[in-house]
């Protein structure tokens, strides 16, 4: 049901030099560090008009900074900036479409449990989150008169940042969220939690990003450092997919997923011709609008690029991408030269509908592991790595397959004849909590190099 004005309670905050009046439900007054209303209208939105079409050309390029950089005390300005357009959203009534709680609501119905089109499913997974920070940081631009401003990254993938960026942690700044969870096994994250190798060396979009069709396949960048990283968070808002957003790091996160592609492109690979294919925002003078995916493609016509870009430890020239072949549950991997070794080992809709379904993480084996079994010393029990999801309020994952790319260096020479793959659910800390199964899934690939 809609939320008027008149249900919430106003309270006056000052953030640095700006006082700002947030409208709150009197019920949900936790969030106190920049008035943020939890409402049920978060996931919901308004019956729109006819969209515009909205084409990017952004007159200057300004660089997103990492967090880790923004910590600095020479991007003061930048870190201000940041800090005052979260608040500026988190201070509009929520009925209004600029809201925060209208923005939780635009990733919320794109990926609820009766929306069949889910946009981490398909091509839509990279080209959506990136049109979000976009239409984000322009509202943000606009609220506050800041031309310059441009959303953080969180670069995860630097072993300096494998905990929660320190810009984030005080309380009582809107960067702050209470629901957030740093304690537990996955933190600090591991370098094989968010290892972005395996990824930058898919050679196609249709693997890498996904394809126009739901599942065929699911995005290979959903899984691994995505969920991973989603997950550290649990339990807690950042680790459910449809409600993720209301916590600020979620855009920093998204945006080093944004950056991966980016990185994935400078790499030398190429972006596909997406056609007409287009999302639906609302831009900063509340326009509902359409992007096309092609006219995001170049995100310095979105005004922005990155302080840095994550690069490839191997030559990706001399990598060769050869198909496996299945057949009676065994997998036929092609002879090679001595030369030509085994790099990474690429898994397209691996079916997990047997799997546990409150299992967030998946080891990927090739002998079958007894129940227990640690994955932590990666060489052991035919460890191979792990594919990964996130999951999301009331909805069923058992259907769901998940992509994967693995890192397979120094683990294959160990097989002698036809492979056979097995998959079990692992707890947070990488142990076997059930029976490992075979493994089914619909392709698979060998990068060699």
């Amino acid at each position: 049901m809609p939320v008027s004005r008149r249900d919430f309670i106003r309270q006056v905050v000052t953030v640095g030099p700006i006082t700002m009046a947030f409208w709150m439900e009197k019920d949900l007054l936790w969030a106190k560090e920049c008035g943020m209303p939890l409402a049920s209208a978060e996931c919901t939105l308004p019956t729109p008009k006819p969209p515009v079409r909205f084409i990017p050309n952004e007159p200057k390029v300004v660089t997103r900074y990492s967090a880790l950089e923004l910590a600095a005390p020479s991007r003061a300005t930048q870190l201000k900036q940041l800090r005052d357009g979260v608040c500026l959203l988190r201070d509009l009534p929520p009925t209004d479409v600029l809201s925060w709680t209208k923005l939780i609501a635009q990733h919320c119905i794109h990926c609820a449990p009766s929306n069949t089109d889910n946009i981490h499913y398909n091509w839509q997974f990279l080209p959506w989150h990136r049109g979000l920070l976009y239409f984000v940081e322009r509202a943000m631009r606009k609220l506050g008169k800041m031309d310059d401003m441009r959303l953080a990254y969180w670069d995860w993938d630097n072993k300096s940042s494998r905990t929660l960026p320190t810009i984030y942690a005080p309380k009582d700044q809107p960067l702050y969220w209470a629901n957030r969870n740093l304690t537990g096994p996955r933190w600090p994250l591991s370098d094989a939690a968010v290892n972005v190798q395996p990824l930058l060396a898919l050679p196609n979009f249709d693997i890498f990003g996904g394809t126009a069709k739901q599942r065929t396949p699911v995005p290979a960048t959903f899984s691994g450092p995505h969920a991973n990283v989603h997950n550290a968070f649990s339990p807690g808002d950042m680790a459910d997919l449809q409600y993720s957003p209301r916590d600020p790091v979620f855009y920093a996160h998204h945006g080093n997923i944004d950056r991966l592609w980016s990185s994935w492109v400078a790499a030398g690979h190429k972006n596909p011709d997406f056609g007409t294919a287009k999302v639906y925002f609302y831009d900063e003078n509340r326009v509902w609008s359409y992007v096309l995916f092609n006219d995001l493609r170049d995100e310095a016509k979105l005004g922005y690029n990155y302080s840095s870009l994550m690069k490839p430890t191997v030559k990706l020239s001399s990598l060769s991408n050869r198909p496996i072949v299945e057949k009676n549950g065994q997998l036929e991997v092609p002879p090679t030269k001595e030369s030509l070794l085994p790099k990474f080992l690429v898994l397209q809709n691996v079916h997990l509908e047997k799997q546990a379904a409150n299992a967030v993480d998946f080891g990927v084996f090739f002998t079958q592991p007894p129940v227990g079994t640690a994955t932590a010393n990666d060489k052991a029990n035919g460890f191979l790595g792990t594919v990964n999801r996130v999951l999301s309020s009331g909805h069923d994952h058992h259907a769901d397959p998940l992509s994967a790319v693995l890192e397979v260096d120094n683990k294959l020479d160990q097989v002698k004849g036809p492979l056979k793959l097995y998959v079990a659910p692992l707890d947070p800390t990488g142990k076997t909590t059930a029976a490992a199964a075979p493994l089914s899934a619909e392709a698979f690939s060998l990068i060699s190099e």
